[in-house]
């Protein structure tokens, strides 16, 4: 049974997903990279050292709960 409280619930954390090129390797295709944090700026220090970034979607990390 689902409570208000549980629906109207707020992650603290999302995936945060990227278009990355290499930095090492520029001429490379593009790929996505999808990481974990509280906010962007966070996700991209995780990522921003090898690629350069470009935003594509946030997605709420939604904790799961056991009956």
């Amino acid at each position: 049974m689902t409570t208000k409280n549980d629906i109207t619930h707020t992650p603290t954390v999302y995936y945060w997903l990227f278009l990355a090129v290499s930095r090492t390797d520029a001429p490379k295709l593009p790929h996505r990279k999808a990481v974990i944090a509280a906010n962007e700026q966070a996700a991209r220090k995780l990522l921003s050292d090898k690629f350069i970034l470009f935003f594509a979607g946030r997605l709420p990390v939604l904790e799961v709960t056991h009956a």
